[in-house]
């Protein structure tokens, strides 16, 4: 079914909004207005392939895909969603340059084509830019993004998206939540986390990201 949304009223933020900051991660709850309208958009999607080559193992052993909502025209909403969140940056982390971030809403999907994977195998532990921006999606408490010691790693995610993480020290695992948003420094190493495989071999891994 094809339904018609406005990018900068279906993705406001809430008003009241209470970010609490643990000194490395801002965390936000109930970040998005219409959440539910938000999950309903998500879940009515067709998604195109993600980071895929002719050896890579998505569409083989999982899905990895990727929706992107283009946000062509700038609008008040638009603006005051990204400068809320500068300033969130500005504040907790002390930041003093100037941040650029994108209008973009960059919508990751994934699942699972196998079952009962070992839960040593995680996503992909990679760095970004300045600051990430991680809004979870989709309604199942699972997991939700790892930060690791900082160490030197050879990224091919575009060949598997997994990857054993047993050699690794974790810092921190911060929790998703639905309608959570969760920020920190992207030169981090980090990557996703799931804690119970099986629920993302029944169900779609949801999550926006926004890169500054």
């Amino acid at each position: 079914m094809i339904v018609p949304f406005i990018p900068e009223d279906l993705f406001e933020l809430n008003s009241n909004l209470k970010p609490k900051f643990n000194g490395e991660v801002i965390i936000i709850d109930n970040i998005f207005k219409n959440y539910e309208e938000i999950l309903k958009v998500c879940n009515n999607m067709s998604v195109e392939t993600w980071k895929i080559t002719p050896t890579s193992r998505n569409f083989k052993d999982y899905y990895d895909c990727r929706l992107i909502v283009n946000n062509f025209f700038y609008s008040n909403k638009i603006n005051n969603r990204l400068n809320l969140l500068i300033s969130y940056i500005r504040k907790y982390f002390k930041e003093k340059n100037d941040l650029k971030v994108e209008k973009e809403l960059k919508i990751n999907y994934f699942k699972h084509l196998k079952n009962n994977i070992s839960s040593n195998y995680q996503f992909f532990p990679h760095y970004d830019y300045n600051y990430n921006a991680i809004f979870y999606i989709d309604p199942f408490e699972n997991g939700g993004t790892a930060l690791y010691e900082n160490v030197n790693i050879d990224n091919k995610e575009e060949e598997n998206i997994l990857f054993d993480i047993s050699t690794l020290k974790i810092k921190q695992i911060i929790k998703s939540k639905p309608n959570r948003v969760v920020i920190f420094r992207g030169n981090q190493l980090h990557g996703g986390y799931i804690e119970n495989h099986n629920i993302y071999y029944y169900n779609w891994r949801i999550n926006l990201v926004n890169f500054f």
